[in-house]
């Protein structure tokens, strides 16, 4: 297992990943560097450079997010059916090595390599935060690391698992629309604040359950904890999501979720006609 996790990381070493963790560590290294204007000129230097490394944070943290699970559906979508169709797999499966373990090695050796590329860049957003605001601790950044996981382990179950039957536009779009799910359950509940109709709220729910994604932005919310901004409000106060709480029980669905996925894949491949 731990020989093609191993094999895994090097070759997507070997597809140039890696020019994507530069990309983003660029693109978030840029705001470092932009002046402060605006209503921030009225402020004493010291306040304005927390409120811009706060926003900064904040915002980063929803790059890393989209960057962290588009790199993870983009390796994982490919990882089983593409390698099949190349031959790259099939001389590997007939041996005396359980499927099993070639799953979860794929499944070890592209979380890795996503974790790598979530460390750096979270490491990027705290050094421009205190190069911004050098007076105040950013510990926040790391706070939300812990719930930052679970994007790379569930897009890279997700990805595997639609990878053990299909190739890697199919699992890809698959990804993205198992994705879009998740991302509706937001509409439904902002509509249903607006229209007050129970089946919106029900709607949300159920995408909510069938594929997580605001229980983790929650929980990485919830990590990254009060952010300042202007007055005595904080970064998000405005957010139509702020009175939803992030539950314990979130953290156990999450868990839940990516084990089923996890299996779900691993059972296919083990059925599949090699």
């Amino acid at each position: 297992m731990l020989t093609i996790a191993a094999l895994t990381l090097k070759e997507t070493l070997r597809r140039r990943a890696p020019f994507m963790t530069l990309l983003v560590a660029v693109l978030l290294i840029i705001p470092a560097f932009i002046p402060i204007t605006g209503r921030l000129k009225l402020l004493p230097p010291a306040e304005a450079n927390l409120i811009v490394s706060s926003l900064y944070t904040f915002l980063s943290v929803d790059i890393v997010k989209f960057f962290v699970s588009t790199l993870a559906i983009a390796l994982s979508a490919g990882a089983i059916s593409a390698e099949l169709e190349r031959g790259l797999l099939s001389s590997i499966l007939p041996k005396p090595i359980s499927r099993f373990s070639v799953y979860a090695g794929k499944w070890l050796g592209l979380f890795g390599f996503c974790v790598l590329n979530l460390m750096v860049w979270c490491a990027v957003i705290w050094a421009v935060a205190t190069f911004r605001s050098p007076d105040t601790s950013h510990r926040a950044v790391w706070d939300a690391v812990p719930y930052l996981l679970f994007y790379p382990a569930i897009f890279v179950s997700v990805g595997l698992t639609y990878s053990s039957f299909a190739g890697f536009g199919l699992a890809a779009g698959l990804s993205i629309i198992t994705a879009g799910v998740g991302w509706s359950e937001g509409i439904f509940y902002v509509l249903n604040q607006r229209l007050d109709v129970q089946v919106l709220g029900t709607l949300s729910t159920v995408a909510g359950y069938l594929f997580p994604l605001g229980r983790m932005s929650r929980w990485v919310s919830k990590g990254l904890g009060a952010l300042p901004s202007f007055g005595d409000a904080s970064v998000g106060d405005r957010s139509p999501f702020k009175d939803i709480a992030a539950l314990p029980a979130d953290l156990w669905y999450l868990v839940f979720f990516i084990a089923v996925v996890f299996s779900t894949g691993a059972v296919i491949l083990g059925r599949r006609d090699v």
